[in-house]
């Protein structure tokens, strides 16, 4: 009888797998009240993979994962900062909306987290401050005008 081999993913895949399962989890079972075992289903990685690349530390993963899914929720990527230089907002604005729709529990996880005193909150307020300072190079105005597109943005996307 064959075996059955497991469909190859990319190093960039195994991360986004990973990255959205984590915080879909921890959304879902409380904050780190899941299971590595857990994580290795929902994600479709296996455990060794997961170890190979993030290690064994449920925070660490968890971290990495708002980090790199942040940078992409606030248009922080370099080709997402591209967009902007070249003016097209407007698309990066709809990536980021594409981006929320496919991660359900992301902006649920945002607003869960945002406020509190943890390295995930702290985490989620660093990613605020780097996407208000990319505000405050591509418009001119005050601190309150670039504010209220902040939130004119996140409304968008929300």
């Amino acid at each position: 009888m064959p075996r059955k081999t497991r469909e190859a993913h990319s190093k960039d895949d195994i991360f986004q797998r990973v990255f959205q399962a984590a915080m879909s989890l921890d959304f879902r079972k409380g904050h780190q009240r899941w299971t590595m075992s857990e994580l290795a289903r929902q994600s479709g990685i296996t455990r060794a993979l997961i170890y190979y690349y993030f290690g064994k530390a449920r925070e660490e993963i968890l971290i990495a994962s708002v980090r790199s899914l942040g940078e992409e929720f606030f248009g922080l990527t370099e080709r997402r900062i591209e967009l902007w230089k070249a003016g097209k907002v407007a698309e990066s604005v709809l990536l980021s909306r594409k981006f929320i729709q496919s991660n359900p529990d992301l902006a649920a996880f945002y607003i869960l987290h945002r406020t509190r005193s943890t390295p995930i909150g702290d985490t989620l307020r660093d990613l605020e401050r780097r996407h208000h300072q990319k505000l405050m190079k591509f418009f001119s105005g005050s601190e309150a005008a670039n504010r209220a597109r902040s939130g004119l943005l996140f409304g968008l996307v929300f």
